[in-house]
């Protein structure tokens, strides 16, 4: 706690002191830019949590996420450091999982320097980059799932006349909180035939990459578990795009793999995998359409793996270089993101499928402030043919993991009345999630969903929302309700009520235990205030334990009682 006020405390006076003195601090002929945030949870007892399960006993009383980040920038030149603080990190976060401890605090600090000219550009340091769409490389932070690969180490790009564009990088990626010993490198060939043959009308694009990797302490890399050894130092991938658009159309593709073994999800055993991607989608004034349908397996590429306990749960969604996110639509409203789609790939090793969007806009040009938005979504993934996790002799047929329909409509009545309608109907296997169960076959569960969603502004400053959502299902954990109430005072407040309520008991017969869902209120009460480039947010609530998602990739969180404070500003 202690160095969480200090840590604090010290950003603040140092943030603080520079913005009065300066709105742009001036160094020399280049500027420096300042940028703090700080999301920190105060953990109260909860007896119903304990009572509904003794894991959410949370055993401390303060989790912070902080990170200060100072840019200098002179022309072309620009460097960085960011600091880091976990103190401690949030129950949940993988930053505390991977490192098997219940409190601790620490810090990590990342530096960069780059020059970036016209057609050149060089830079040392963390690097941020990803090679197509990050099946083979992605090196990203996502602060709210607590990831952060970035790869320290150095990188040199190349620009011929926007026809030709080449990238070269190499060094160690960050492993949450530490930097691991693993080595990356590789590089990236961009092609643009449309600038070549002169044709701007439309793109025409190939692409290709390589990746290279090698794991820390390689000549330990055997499994006495299932005997597993990896026979090659060093993980090759490689990956081919192209890229297609013309008069409203857009076709994109991408096929990678992995040309060597690297040890799989399923059966600890070395395997090689693959991936296709393909992206379509076509807009025509008011209508748009677009599709993405995938199929990959075994293509999540480790940072570090951890001997006789290997497995992508134990060691986090963060122990990746590649990215390969969850092509679902991603709902914000409660009910409708209560049990978002985790991916079949921990236990079955790859999936198949994908979805489609297509959207419609309805205007009068004679009333501006009067529309109607349609748009549905489809996404349904199956799981492929794979050997039981602990049998690789025993192969388990494919099956639906995942289906998402849903709808929503947007009707803008006048200037000061907009209202919202959303369905959706969810169904998955809920035992691709419980190791226990799997090989006993699918547990489908199913749900139907309502959201009501109304906002009215009484002038320019004041406006409320609400919302009213339902849940119907007889299955996983019944039926539920939810509402929220939002009133805003533009452009400094707004003040949120919420609750969440789970109404129907059930068992959770899909797996071996006897556990009961119990009736419970998930309430919330909040309020943000926003000042200039300032935003400071308090609630305080009941949170169900759930997943968390964001940019298709979920991280879960254990349920809490507390008080959540976050709070950004930069200038």
């Amino acid at each position: 706690m202690k160095k969480f006020l200090l840590f604090l405390g010290t950003a603040l006076c140092v943030t603080l002191s520079a913005n009065e003195a300066s709105a742009q601090i001036k160094v020399g002929e280049g500027q420096v830019s300042v940028a703090l945030e700080s999301n920190s949870i105060y953990y109260l007892e909860d007896k119903q949590l304990v009572e509904l399960n003794s894991d959410n006993a949370v055993k401390r009383d303060i989790g912070s996420h902080d990170y200060l980040k100072v840019d200098y920038n002179l022309n072309k030149f620009s460097a960085g450091v960011q600091l880091d603080g976990f103190l401690p990190a949030i129950n949940g976060y993988d930053v505390a999982k991977y490192q098997q401890r219940d409190t601790y605090n620490t810090y990590f600090l990342s530096v960069y320097a780059q020059y970036e000219a016209d057609n050149w550009g060089v830079r040392v340091g963390d690097i941020y980059d990803q090679f197509g769409n990050g099946l083979i490389f992605r090196s990203y932070e996502e602060r709210a799932l607590g990831f952060n690969n970035s790869l320290f180490g150095a990188r040199a790009s190349y620009n011929l006349n926007n026809m030709a564009n080449v990238k070269v990088l190499a060094g160690k990626p960050r492993l949450y909180d530490s930097r691991s010993e693993t080595l990356v490198w590789g590089g990236d060939l961009s092609l643009s035939v449309s600038d070549m043959i002169g044709w701007y009308n439309g793109i025409i694009g190939i692409e290709g990459s390589y990746v290279g990797r090698k794991l820390n302490d390689f000549e330990a890399m055997t499994h006495p578990m299932h005997g597993g050894t990896l026979e090659d130092e060093i993980l090759n991938m490689v990956s081919g795009r192209a890229n297609f658009e013309y008069a409203g159309f857009t076709l994109r593709g991408e096929y990678a793999k992995k040309l060597n073994n690297d040890f799989s999800s399923i059966d600890r055993n070395p395997s090689d995998g693959n991936v296709i991607n393909i992206d379509m989608g076509y807009n025509y004034k008011r209508f748009s359409v677009s599709g993405t349908f995938r199929r990959q397996e075994n293509m999540v590429a480790p940072i570090d793996i951890r001997l006789g306990e290997f497995s992508f749960e134990a060691l986090g969604g963060g122990n990746v270089i590649n990215y390969i996110p969850l092509l679902t639509r991603q709902h914000t409203y409660m009910l409708a993101g209560l049990n978002p789609y985790r991916g079949c790939t921990v236990f079955t090793g790859g999936e198949i499928g994908g979805q489609v969007d297509v959207y419609y806009s309805l205007r009068n040009p004679k009333a501006r402030g009067k529309y109607w938005n349609f748009h549905a979504n489809f996404s349904m993934f199956n799981t492929l043919d794979h050997g039981w996790m602990y049998d690789s002799n025993r192969i388990i047929e494919g099956r639906n993991a995942w289906l998402d329909i849903n709808f929503d409509i947007d009707r803008q009545w006048s200037k000061k009345l907009k209202t919202t309608f959303l369905y959706s109907f969810q169904k998955w296997d809920e035992s691709l999630n419980h190791s226990d169960t799997l090989e006993d076959g699918a547990h489908y569960c199913a749900s139907h969903i309502f959201v009501g969603d109304v906002t009215y502004k009484f002038n320019k400053k004041h406006s409320m929302r609400v919302e009213l959502q339902y849940l119907s299902s007889d299955d996983y954990e019944g039926d539920w309700v939810a509402g929220l109430i939002e009133y805003n005072l533009a452009p400094k407040f707004s003040f949120y009520v919420s609750d969440m309520w789970n109404f129907e008991e059930t068992d959770l017969n899909y797996s071996a235990s006897t556990e009961k869902h119990y009736l419970m209120h998930y309430y919330q009460v909040g309020a943000t205030y926003t000042h200039s480039s300032y935003r400071v947010q308090l609630a305080y609530g009941r949170n169900r334990a759930g997943y968390v998602c964001s940019g298709g990739a979920c991280r879960y969180q254990p349920a809490y009682t507390g008080f959540n404070l976050a709070f950004t500003m930069s200038f």
